[in-house]
């Protein structure tokens, strides 16, 4: 009985405690303070009620920006310190958004509605309590469809999964699928996608002729990048821009698509950047209507200067939809390659001619090949849910 008097109380001082922080950061964060007065009047003593894990603590930095969520049909925006779990920010009358390059943040505007003290409260703060009907409605919704369940006398059997069959090549390890990257310095180190190389057993890029082994040095598989080292010493390599792309800006997407099928040169396509931001609001991308196929994944995506603005990763496929895709901005890149100590060459300021751009994308281009066992590759293939090009003889 003691025992449980005494849980009771360490419940309620600890509810006590929970209550008087909640009040001390929504007397210190006002309802109708804007952001720049958080940035500037109240950061540093949010940091101190809060005392958010690592990352947190970073909340106006270039890696925070994917928990910023902006909600344009309602113009509003949750900024969130710490990770989902922490405290959320909801502001409103929001028509330029939160956004980060680096340690730089342009604030927007907009002004506190009302701190949440969990995403799905701060989802439904945002979304004017439409979000709080449609869980309802969800609710409800899963509620008759296990009672229609329950009252069935007869319930189908689930049809048994495909066995894949075995031989004994499956241990062998094969080249499976490939793409592309990008010399980035001259000590060997490239840049390609993290979903070229996933899963693979060894990595290999086309150089001179020649395939060499590559180590994978660090990936970022949420913007899909990965930075691989060799032992090559290139004779080009790309500088990355500083500055991302903008609308209606030309742009050169350089790679292998669909392997070396058709031919093992290096191949171009140019388009112009369509929209400067990504499927689902994703501003860690952009989208042109330069190809990129099968193949092209990883590869650069230059200006006529031979800066890389981007990363080419993927392409809207589904019938009645061309000219859509997708590229991994600059600034990402950067990012990710500053956080694993790697620096990128000072970018070009004058416009290249095109044979010297053909000579850049022909020399700091690679082919980058995935080898990996048979068995995987047929245990991929199955799940049917990677990106990967797979060679056409395994499909």
């Amino acid at each position: 009985m003691k025992k449980i008097i005494g849980i009771v109380i360490l419940s309620l001082l600890f509810s006590n405690v929970l209550q008087a922080k909640n009040a001390e950061l929504e007397n210190l964060v006002p309802v109708g303070s804007s952001k720049k007065y958080f940035c500037s009047k109240a950061q540093g003593a949010v940091d101190k009620i809060l005392k958010p894990d690592a990352w947190g603590d970073l909340w106006c930095h270039g890696i925070r920006q994917k928990h910023y969520i902006y909600f344009s049909n309602f113009k509003t925006e949750i900024i969130t310190i710490g990770n989902n779990k922490g405290v959320h920010f909801v502001y409103e009358n929001v028509t330029k958004r939160m956004t980060c390059k680096n340690v730089f943040c342009k604030k927007g505007n907009g002004t506190l509605r009302r701190i949440a003290y969990s995403k799905q409260d701060a989802l439904i703060i945002a979304n004017n309590d439409k979000y709080a009907e449609f869980l309802k409605k969800e609710e409800i919704k899963i509620a008759e469809d296990k009672k229609k369940k329950d009252e069935k006398k007869e319930i189908a059997e689930k049809p048994k999964k495909k066995e894949l069959k075995t031989n004994p090549d499956d241990n062998k390890i094969v080249p499976a699928g490939s793409g592309s990257g990008f010399f980035v310095s001259k000590d060997g180190h490239a840049i390609t996608n993290y979903h070229v190389i996933q899963g693979c057993d060894i990595n290999k890029l086309s150089f001179k002729g020649s395939a060499t082994e590559v180590k994978v040095l660090a990936v970022d598989k949420v913007n899909d990048i990965a930075i691989l080292k060799s032992n090559i010493k290139p004779d080009e390599i790309f500088p990355v821009s500083n500055d991302d792309v903008s609308l209606l800006e030309d742009v050169i997407v350089a790679g292998f698509p669909l392997g070396k099928q058709i031919s093992s040169a290096i191949k171009t396509h140019k388009g112009v950047v369509t929209a400067l931001a990504g499927a689902g609001d994703n501003y860690s991308f952009f989208q042109t209507d330069a190809a990129i196929n099968q193949g092209n994944s990883g590869g650069p995506i230059i200006n006529q200067k031979g800066n890389v603005v981007g990363i080419a990763v993927a392409t809207w496929v589904e019938e009645g939809v061309q000219g859509v895709h997708f590229g991994i901005k600059s600034s990402t890149l950067k990012t990710f390659a500053s956080a694993n100590d790697l620096s990128f060459a000072s970018p070009n300021f004058r416009d290249l001619s095109n044979k010297d751009l053909g000579k850049l994308i022909t020399k700091g281009t690679v082919y980058v090949e995935c080898h990996m066992t048979v068995a995987k590759i047929k245990k991929m293939i199955a799940q049917a849910e990677n990106r990967k090009a797979f060679f056409k003889e395994h499909k």
